[in-house]
Formats: structure tokens, sequence, C-alpha cells
């Protein structure tokens, strides 16, 4: 007879950022955190999602064995922009052995933090926020996550819906190879470059503050209408973009212009997860060697596209077509072998209508689950 599962919320936080680890040890596809960027990510002094956001950690034990994690998320500023799902609390950073028993266990936890906290609705996995990793993935179990993109076995969205799960809403993930793109946006690239108003520079590291200012309120105007959008803070974006900004490439991340007025902007990186790999969750003693020696020397093949946005009154004129025809040209150029584009509503058709006429491909499927408590 098996012991009998315990959860309690984590007050060492160790031992919930080191379970995926084992969890994942024979997992190929699993790509291994940085164990100091998971400690900065869950430390309240350093994330600034802890400026409005109340986070509880469970962890589920067996014994003396940590099988399972989970944090429950109270997100304040989701309810501002979603007046209507004000009572809608949610679950993140979940990871459970294959044992239906540890995930009952661990929702319930979760479940009834929430309901203390006045929520009705348990959704995710969201780790922490809708401006972060999103979703489970449950189609595309056969290659590498790019990029804050989740990975997770088959069954966990079996164990979840048996949990009293049910799906709220899918995301997708596209991947587009260099070859794939046969110049569809060609003709509208040169009109757009014919006519003399319209124009694509790079991002300007030097400028940082300046780009990441109009990056974030573009963004945050781009997709406002999207579902479980919330904007960023100046401090979540400063955070997050710490974390990329040595991986921008000017030649994948560029903003689009308009009688020099900037209008939109693509951000693409080289696929870290390639390098980090690698590093198997460590800078020491080899970890960053190994990260810079793939990144600078031997390369990464594909790319993450991971943002667009076009200000509201730039739209329908073709600069999201002049921006995906640019970052294909840059990429061919640059030798990768393609990009993934993700992820992407499953009800967003103008994007989805965009992606089928370039023939990308989807690969991946991530849920959101909602659950009533």
């Amino acid at each position: 007879m098996s012991l009998p599962i315990r959860v309690e919320p984590a007050t060492q936080l160790e031992p919930f950022i080191r379970f995926p680890f084992r969890r994942y040890a024979q997992e190929p596809h699993w790509v291994p955190p940085l164990l100091i960027e998971r400690r900065d990510f869950l430390d309240p002094r350093k994330n600034p999602v802890f400026e409005y956001a109340k986070i509880q950690p469970f962890l589920a034990w067996r014994g003396d064995e940590v099988v399972g994690t989970l944090a429950a998320v109270r997100n304040d500023r989701y309810g501002q922009f979603h007046p209507g799902e004000a009572s809608v609390g949610f679950f993140g950073l979940f990871e459970t052995v294959s044992d239906q028993a540890v995930v009952d266990a661990l929702m319930a936890a979760g479940a009834a933090w929430l309901r203390a906290e006045g929520k009705t609705v348990m959704r995710g996995p969201v780790n922490l926020t809708t401006n972060d990793v999103v979703g489970l993935l449950v189609e595309g179990f056969d290659d590498d996550p790019t990029l804050m993109m989740p990975f997770n076995p088959p069954d966990y969205g079996p164990m979840l819906e048996a949990a009293g799960f049910t799906k709220a809403k899918d995301l997708y993930a596209f991947y587009m190879g260099v070859k794939d793109y046969q110049g569809q946006f060609d003709a509208v690239a040169k009109r757009l470059q014919h006519h003399g108003r319209f124009k694509i520079r790079p991002v300007d590291l030097s400028k940082w503050g300046q780009e990441l200012e109009f990056v974030r309120s573009t963004y945050n105007v781009a997709w406002a209408q999207n579902w479980g959008f919330v904007p960023w803070t100046d401090a979540e974006l400063a955070f997050i973009a710490k974390e990329l900004k040595p991986l921008i490439d000017p030649h994948l991340a560029f903003v689009v212009e308009v009688d020099n007025t900037p209008a939109g902007f693509l951000i693409a990186v080289p696929d870290a997860h390639e390098a980090l790999k690698l590093a198997k969750g460590r800078l020491l003693p080899f970890g960053l060697l190994r990260i810079l020696w793939k990144l600078k020397v031997q390369g990464c093949r594909r790319i993450r596209t991971m943002a667009m946005g076009l200000l509201p009154e730039f739209r329908g004129k073709g600069l999201d077509a002049f921006l995906v025809h640019h970052l294909s040209v840059q990429a061919r150029e640059l030798g990768y072998e393609g990009s993934e584009l993700g992820w992407i509503l499953e009800d967003n058709a103008p994007m989805l209508g965009h992606l089928a006429h370039l023939g990308a491909r989807r690969t991946k499927t991530y849920r959101v689950y909602d659950r009533a408590i």
C-alpha cells in the first residue's frame, strides 16, 4: 500500500524548484531552466508580479519525497481588466508524478486557497500571468519546446480532466521553415518600400529604454482586446527584458515606421532553449560556456518569434505582412532553418489566415483549463 499524499504550503522553495529536474530526468525533450533564474522568478523581492499578485506555492509529499508542485495565484490586475471574470483565480507551475491521487490532492489544496481568496473559478496552467508561460501541452510532444513555451508529459491533460477541469481555450504554435516561405508577401513589401513612407529599422540597442517603452505601449494597445490579456507593468517588462536582452539580435528584432513614426514591431530571438538544454540548469562550472558556445559558435537552428504588434491606426496597410516578409529574408540570410510562431489563440481568424497563406504548419497545441470551485 502506498503512503498517503499530503499537500503543504511550500515554505522552502528549493524542493519546489528542483522537483521538475527529477520528474523529467529521463525526458529527452524537456529543457531544464537555469536554477538561478527559477529562484529569481519565485523571489518576491525580484519578480514584480508579486507587487500585485498573491501567490501560494504548494508541495505534494509522499513520505519524505516530493511528488508534485502547484502555485495558486490571485491576480488582482486580471480582475481589473476583465471585470466579468473577477472571480477567476489561477494555478501554475504544475508538475506531478503520474498519479491521479497527487493531482487531486494538489488541486484540492489550490482550490481551497483560492476559495478563501474569494475566487470561484480555477484556471490554468498560467506561470504566473498570461504574459508569461501559458497552457498545458496537449498536442506536439515529439520536439523540444522553444523559449518561454511549456512542456509536459502527455498524461497531464487526462489527469487534469479527471480532476474536473474542462477546456477554456486552446493556443497554437506554428512552425515556418525558411524554405516554406515562397515570397508570398514579396509584392506587398515591394509596394510599401516603393511608396517611400514605409520602412523597417533594427531595434536600437543604444536606446534600449526608449525602444522598450515603445514595445510595451504598442503591445498593450495592440493586444488589448485579446482573450486573457493584461497589460505589462513597466517593472514586469523590465524584468522580462533583462532576461531577453542578451538574446536580442537587431537582425531579428525591428520596428516598422510610417513617415518616420514608429507604427509597430516584431521581436524574434534565437531559440535559446537549444543552448539552455546543454547547461542542464547550471551556469557553473561549465554551463555558461556551453550556452555561449551554442549561441555564438555552433549557432541555433531556429528562432522564436516572440511578439508582434501594430498600433490600431496603422492596421490594414499590409504592415504585418511587411514585417513577416522582412523576418523571413533575415532568417534566411542568417542561416536559420525556420521559426516557431506563437502562441496564437485558436479563434484569432486573421492571424490563422495569414499563417495558412504562408504555409506555416501547426505543430503544437496548448490548453488552458477551467474548473468551478
